[in-house]
């Protein structure tokens, strides 16, 4: 799974998948398994576009996958117990919203809401992620200052540490870039030109006192 930007750009790492999404996937695994059946194990797949949640044995009765997808269920444990515990453990939450929580984490994340199956005698989870369209993924609400990973794409190296230098001490100078890269002021310019271009940055001043400062809101 690929975070936002990896360098500490930003104060919060966009994430391919929700991650309540998947560590509810895996409470309701543990919780709801066929612990009869000891030869399976609960297994996790991570593929380049998606991942898959496997869990030994298929929804207890009369719990269906078609009731699953719509939504229209009444909670019902094959384990009773260890969903007691890790409720008590505060692991698991109210019984019977996993699977709303587990929708409604996914497209509130800008992600298609997770699919349902059985095969071979497991109950399968699969979450579809961006699939390298990080356009798609939603910023938590609210959010201020962040860049998306769409963004982080089309910055080079030096480019990243200049917006760490600017959220660090608050601005950049582009006598700083040409003493710290080493690089001619052709280069600084283009670099500098680009983040203003995606409203990363706004200068401030005119001539060599120019101040470069990141944007109190950024895409």
């Amino acid at each position: 799974m690929q975070n936002g930007f990896h360098g500490g750009v930003v104060g919060y790492d966009v994430k391919d998948y929700p991650q309540r999404a998947l560590r509810e996937a895996l409470v309701n695994a543990v919780a709801h398994r066929n612990y009869e059946d000891a030869s399976r194990k609960i297994a996790v797949q991570i593929f380049s576009d998606r991942i898959v949640v496997a869990s030994p044995g298929y929804p207890p009765s009369p719990l269906t996958l078609a009731k699953l997808r719509r939504g229209n269920y009444r909670p019902c444990s094959r384990n009773s117990v260890i969903a007691q515990a890790l409720a008590t453990m505060t692991l698991m939450e109210q019984r019977g919203s996993g699977f709303a929580r587990m929708r409604d984490t996914m497209l509130n994340h800008g992600l298609d809401a997770p699919l349902y199956g059985q095969q071979d005698g497991f109950f399968v989870v699969t979450f579809h992620g961006p699939n390298g369209n990080y356009e798609r993924l939603k910023l938590p609400e609210g959010a201020t200052g962040l860049i998306t990973t769409a963004v982080e794409a089309q910055l080079n190296d030096r480019q990243k540490k200049i917006m760490i230098q600017a959220q660090k001490e608050g601005f950049v100078t582009s006598g700083w870039c040409g003493k710290t890269f080493h690089v001619a002021y052709q280069t600084v310019y283009r670099d500098l030109t680009g983040l203003l271009k995606l409203e990363l940055i706004e200068a401030i001043g005119r001539g060599r006192s120019t101040r470069y400062v990141p944007k109190t809101r950024q895409r």
